[in-house]
Formats: structure tokens, C-alpha cells, sequence
């Protein structure tokens, strides 16, 4: 395929979508995801992603919940991603997955304690590094993961 941006139809054909809920509730099977973003002014990718950067400046972009590694490195080097999030569920994870409802106040919890979020209107997948969970009894449920930034190169 040529390097020319792809419509969200063409990668939903090539790579499937995943909702949120789909990818944990994989999660909790024991099976890895792959979270990857494009610029939200592609409109390429079906789902909502928030992070902060280390310099608190708030970036949204269009994002992508895969099973697969390499069609998120795909994803991640046809749109000059830096990185990928991969989410590995263990009973030992450095890190907690949450499944919460996409509301507004979710969102902004998930950007000032977590750094970020997935969502796709209805349900938020959520990454917290450690077990200090900022979402108290607010999420739907929870598992442990091994959180991780994969470099795309």
C-alpha cells in the first residue's frame, strides 16, 4: 500500500477494530493489545486518545486498539508515531488496566493522574502505572498489567 494516508474505512478493512470493552475484557483472558494513534485530523483511526506529555500540554489524537504487534507498528510508522502502548496482562503487572464509562470527568482524571486514556464514546481504557488508582470505586472493573511504551522505528 502506498504511503499516502489511509480513510478509516481502508485501515478498518486491513486491520479491524477493537472497542474498548473487546480489549479488556481480552485483557482479562490473558491476551496483550496494542493501543496506537494517528493525528486527530486524519480522522483515520476509530476511537478517541488523550495523554499528557511530560510538559502538561494535553495532545488528542485518533487511536486503534490491535492484537496484533505488527499491523500497531504498521499503523504507528505510516503516521510517524513515536510509540505504541502495549497493555500485557499478568497476576504480577506493574501497572493496573481500568474500564471506565466515557464521560468527561473520566477523561480529565485519566489525563491529570494517569497520563491518558482510550475511548470510543461509551467506555474508556484507562492505564495507570503502579496500583494507586485516582479512580476510587468509580470504574466499571480493573485488571493487572504490564504497562509499556514501544519505540516505532
Amino acid at each position: 500500500m502506498s504511503s499516502e494516508v489511509m480513510t478509516m474505512r481502508t485501515v478498518g478493512y486491513l486491520f479491524g477494530y477493537l472497542t474498548v470493552v473487546d480489549a479488556f475484557r481480552l485483557l482479562e483472558a490473558g491476551i496483550p493489545v496494542y493501543i496506537v494513534a494517528a493525528p486527530s485530523e486524519t480522522n483515520a483511526l476509530p476511537l478517541e486518545g488523550g495523554w499528557k506529555d511530560s510538559e502538561g500540554k494535553v495532545h488528542l489524537e485518533c487511536a486503534c486498539i490491535c492484537l496484533s504487534s505488527e499491523k500497531a507498528y504498521e499503523i504507528g510508522r505510516l503516521y510517524n508515531q513515536e510509540c505504541i502502548l502495549r497493555l500485557y496482562p499478568t497476576a504480577n503487572g506493574d501497572s493496573e488496566a481500568y474500564l471506565l464509562k466515557d464521560t468527561p470527568f473520566a477523561r480529565q482524571v485519566a489525563l491529570d493522574f494517569a497520563g491518558g486514556y482510550t475511548g470510543d464514546g461509551e467506555y474508556l481504557l484507562v492505564g495507570v502505572k503502579g496500583d494507586a488508582s485516582p479512580f476510587s470505586e468509580a470504574y466499571e472493573d480493573w485488571t493487572p498489567v504490564d504497562l509499556d511504551f514501544l519505540p516505532v522505528k
